[in-house]
């Protein structure tokens, strides 16, 4: 399952303590990405934060992932999960085909 979570700092996030975390989320996204649960990761254009796109079995598994970010278990982000599905538009594609 898909998954695309955004991340964005929460407007009464310590600048000194998201600045205290910062080696130890970057290494937990990093380990995320070695393990094949975080598929791509980016910074937001406009405001602090970030977008995942993860990779998991179940929704539960990508919040698992999630909430072990040290920026999330210390309340610093709002957390917007997007869960994906296939796109529904291409079976008109194959029902054309077959036509």
């Amino acid at each position: 399952m898909r998954t695309i979570v955004i991340l964005t700092r929460r407007a009464d996030a310590d600048a000194e303590h998201l600045a205290r975390l910062s080696m130890p989320e970057l290494l937990a996204v990093w380990q995320g990405m070695a393990e094949g649960t975080v598929r791509a990761a980016y910074g937001l254009l406009e405001g602090a934060g970030a977008v995942l796109e993860l990779e998991t079995r179940t929704i539960e598994e990508a919040k698992y992932y999630v909430t072990s970010l040290p920026y999330v278990e210390e309340d610093l982000l709002d957390v917007q999960y997007c869960p994906l599905k296939p796109f529904p538009a291409f079976q008109a594609l194959a029902a054309a085909g077959a036509a």
